[in-house]
């Protein structure tokens, strides 16, 4: 789901919010900031909301119901590219609509109101999919093909007393105050807000889209990325609430338990179009009217969130795979592990 519009930011008007130093996990390190009340964030050029909605529509269906009978089935089969179906595209796949990819970078954890364990240590996930595999599917995408590029940078631990609603405006704002006390920012930069267990963000006011699994009249997605102009440089930033909720988690059973796998299943959608799609400007579906607007990992999200398991760095978890243009068909490696 793409959604395009421009929000004036602002800073949660008389709420303090401290930054704190937790113990060191896995290779993120941590520093100190408070945010002042009242502090709005100067930020310019929003750029489109990309939301990982609540699977209603199985995508992966779609792009499949296009592909060759001859295409393989089974998962880890190394696949043939078959011939161009009617009327002589893949649906599945992406295309580059001008903007700038991410080629390498530095994520970035911003943790509200909880140590990383709440969400499973996500930097540990991170690091995993930065030294697999399966990252360098976006090779072909960004244009660049080394290893260790995708990294784990410093993050922060934020607290501080939140109402039950947040909106991007305040994610704008956390993004902004972060990346100016690690002056860290440009396309090489990623940050990562995640909100706790019980925490609601709303794209804006009155619109009624929202992450909010306790009001199922507005519980419209499971997190989202996008990019906004600041005075200290370009953010990249995605937002990533508590995901071990009904209509977000993974199916039974996973490899680390459904806290860890919802974790790294939604980080991961969200880090590839990320890297592939930073600014709703670059790879995304034009060609098919079913698919139009899908990213890579939009067409490999199952309607259940079943995925079964993949190693990643020698350790396995239960995520997506991501779009492959050149094997036109989802996949955990841009060598050809095909996903049914």
């Amino acid at each position: 789901m793409k959604i395009s519009r421009t929000l004036q930011s602002i800073l949660l008007a008389g709420i303090p919010l401290a930054m704190v130093l937790p113990s060191a996990l896995a290779q993120e390190t941590y520093t100190n900031l408070t945010l002042k009340a009242g502090q709005s964030a100067p930020v310019t050029n929003h750029s489109a909301i990309h939301a990982l909605g609540l699977s209603k529509v199985d995508r992966r269906a779609l792009w499949a119901s296009g592909k060759s009978e001859a295409s393989p089935t089974s998962p880890n089969t190394f696949i043939l590219i078959p011939s161009i179906p009617q009327p002589g595209y893949y649906p599945g796949d992406v295309t580059n609509n001008g903007g700038p990819t991410v080629p390498s970078a530095q994520t970035h954890g911003v943790y509200v109101n909880c140590a990383p364990a709440c969400w499973g240590t996500p930097s540990n996930f991170l690091n995993d999919l930065g030294k697999s595999q399966m990252i360098h599917i976006a090779d072909a995408y960004v244009g660049a093909y080394g290893n260790n590029r995708y990294t784990v940078g410093p993050g922060v631990l934020a607290t501080g007393t939140l109402p039950h609603t947040l909106y991007d405006s305040d994610m704008e704002s956390f993004a902004y105050e972060v990346a100016s006390l690690l002056q860290d920012s440009g396309y090489n930069h990623i940050f990562h807000i995640y909100l706790p267990p019980g925490q609601d963000v709303c794209f804006a006011p009155g619109l009624g889209i929202c992450y909010s699994p306790d009001n199922p009249a507005t519980f419209s997605f499971c997190a989202y990325h996008s990019s906004v102009d600041t005075p200290v440089g370009h953010l990249l930033y995605t937002v990533e609430p508590y995901q071990n909720v009904p209509g977000c988690q993974v199916l039974p059973p996973s490899p680390n338990g459904p806290l860890v796998d919802s974790t790294a299943d939604v980080l991961a959608h969200e880090t590839l179009e990320t890297i592939t799609d930073p600014d709703g400007n670059a790879w995304w579906n034009t060609v098919s009217l079913e698919l139009f607007g899908s990213e890579i990992a939009d067409e490999c999200q199952n309607i259940n969130f079943g995925y079964g398991s993949v190693r990643l760095n020698q350790k396995q978890y239960e995520i997506q795979p991501m779009y492959s243009n050149i094997l036109h068909g989802c996949a955990f490696t841009p060598y050809g592990f095909f996903w049914p």
